[in-house]
């Protein structure tokens, strides 16, 4: 029994691990790869933008589809072969409207994805008595070592290589997806469209809608940093390798966040964590928008722990315990879409941003990191239960 469960835990953690070094190979240097084809930050914002209008139409839908299957497994799977034929059409044509179309596309089901895969682990490790920050920390390992590869091979041959890397990233995923467990064993019943709404209904709740928005606009304050980091930072004369170190510092953090995470929803509800989260990101976007020396902003990165990592891990738990498991992906799917939903318009005012205002641009970054503190604590006044993990 005991190497069935160990089994199980690896699996779940090899999945995440791959599935994150792929996107750490690819996220932090699309940009640089767009400009080098001759687009515009502006367009470069809507490029990034873009798959998060796709999600906010049809992520919910996947998410309702996967929770239908006799499997979870089956849904991921079919998603990471999606993404790699896609990917792949880089390796004929990149004009602009190829880019457009196939990094929209790609993006959706990467996206879609996600809150299955993590729906299925919470369950999985709600029932094994496992601890799913440590499985997803995993995955923030994982981007580490895609980041520092990456920056190291783009440092050596330079950035015409990227569609090579990222073919080779979406082939890992596939591999690592047909490693996953079996999630359920046999066939949910099938669940009536009336049934599936009333199981996500609490979503409904003022204060549980606040807290989620609030959780998406802390997220959405990134969308600056995610697109435009590495080439603002090579821009100011930095090595693409010395960037994607200053990556795998932030990454290194959250890992390490993820990894005490149990212990501390011990000791404060998860409304009490994003209300942190909220005033340590408005200060660090505030005061990397002054363009720090290198040592603050090591410093800066390192916050990334609780500005993303603990904002993340505070919601999808507030979710999973206040959603039954038969519904969990649509639920997830539903924080994902909002999720999407406030990157999409970050991502999307950030190319503007940058093309008129450089590295300040964080400043609107730390505006919106405190606008979702404030949704969070306008929670506090709607007599939702607060507990703490037991």
């Amino acid at each position: 029994m005991l190497r069935t469960k160990v089994n199980i835990e690896q699996r779940l953690s090899f999945y995440y691990g791959f599935f994150f070094l792929s996107i750490g190979t690819a996220m932090p240097f699309a940009a640089l790869w767009f400009a080098s084809l001759g687009i515009s930050a502006t367009f470069t914002g809507t490029i990034f933008a873009a798959p998060s209008f796709a999600i906010v139409l049809f992520t919910v839908l996947i998410g309702g589809w996967a929770d239908k299957l006799a499997d979870w497994r089956t849904a991921i799977i079919t998603c990471n072969w999606v993404a790699l034929a896609l990917s792949s059409w880089f390796l004929f044509r990149h004009n602009h409207w190829d880019v457009l179309f196939v990094w929209t596309f790609t993006g959706l089901f990467l996206h879609a994805s996600g809150p299955i895969t993590d729906a299925a682990s919470l369950s999985v490790t709600r029932k094994r008595g496992s601890d799913f920050a440590r499985i997803r920390a995993v995955g923030s390992v994982g981007f580490i070592i895609g980041v520092l590869s990456a920056g190291a091979v783009f440092d050596r041959v330079g950035i015409a290589w990227f569609v090579a890397v990222l073919v080779a990233g979406a082939l890992l995923r596939v591999v690592a997806a047909h490693s996953l467990p079996h999630f359920k064993s046999t066939p949910e019943p099938e669940s009536s469209v009336a049934q599936a709404l009333a199981g996500i209904a609490g979503l409904r709740h003022p204060g549980i809608l606040l807290v989620i928005i609030g959780a998406a606009m802390l997220n959405a304050s990134h969308g600056f940093y995610n697109v435009f980091a590495v080439m603002h930072w090579t821009a100011l004369n930095m090595s693409t390798g010395t960037a994607s170190v200053l990556w795998s510092i932030s990454v290194v953090a959250e890992v390490a966040l993820m990894w005490s995470f149990a212990s501390v929803a011990k000791r404060f509800s998860a409304r009490k964590c994003l209300l942190f989260a909220s005033l340590v990101g408005a200060a660090r976007w505030f005061l990397t928008g002054i363009e720090p020396g290198l040592v603050e902003l090591v410093l800066l990165q390192s916050l990334h722990s609780i500005t993303f990592g603990l904002t993340f891990l505070a919601c999808v738990n507030f979710i999973a315990r206040r959603i039954h498991e038969d519904n969990a992906a649509q639920a997830q799917s539903v924080f994902a879409t909002l999720i999407t939903l406030f990157m999409a318009g970050s991502v999307w005012v950030s190319g503007w941003l940058y093309d008129s205002f450089a590295g300040k641009s964080y400043w609107a970054m730390s505006v919106l990191a405190l606008c979702g503190g404030v949704c969070v604590l306008l929670s506090f006044f709607s007599r939702l239960e607060d507990p703490v993990s037991p």
